[in-house]
């Protein structure tokens, strides 16, 4: 039979492994400094956006609005994601709640799915900017 010292000492090291490979996977997929001013880049672009309707769970909200919304959801996910795409995909496209996906209309009145707008943005504005 193992001594008591031995039993806890295997507890602590089976705890102290555990404890590391959570804290090592959670810093793996934490956006990195560069990943996360291009995240907030985006979205300050898109705060930018005159005559733009985004339409979430079928409600319109401003762009102002959405950009507001996308920043409350990078906060509590920014955690499990390592690129702005991730992001965009994951996050910013569709209602976590519902698993709707939101939709941008344009000035001319032209309704596009928010994934395709949010990535041409991020290319157009944010990642040209840039170079």
């Amino acid at each position: 039979m193992q001594s008591l010292t031995a039993q806890l000492s295997n507890r602590f090291s089976s705890a102290l492994v555990l404890f590391l490979s959570v804290f090592v996977t959670t810093q793996a997929l934490a956006l990195s400094p560069e990943e996360k001013i291009r995240t907030e880049s985006l979205l300050a672009e898109l705060g930018k956006q005159q005559n733009l309707t985004f339409t979430r769970n079928g409600t319109e909200h401003s762009a102002a609005d959405a950009e507001s919304h996308l920043r409350l959801k990078l906060r509590k996910t920014e955690k499990r994601l390592k690129t702005t795409e991730q992001f965009i995909d994951n996050v910013a496209s569709k209602s976590s709640i519902t698993g709707e996906e939101y939709q941008v209309k344009d000035a001319q009145g032209n309704v596009i799915p928010a994934n395709k707008y949010l990535h041409g943005l991020l290319k157009d504005k944010v990642d040209n900017k840039s170079e």
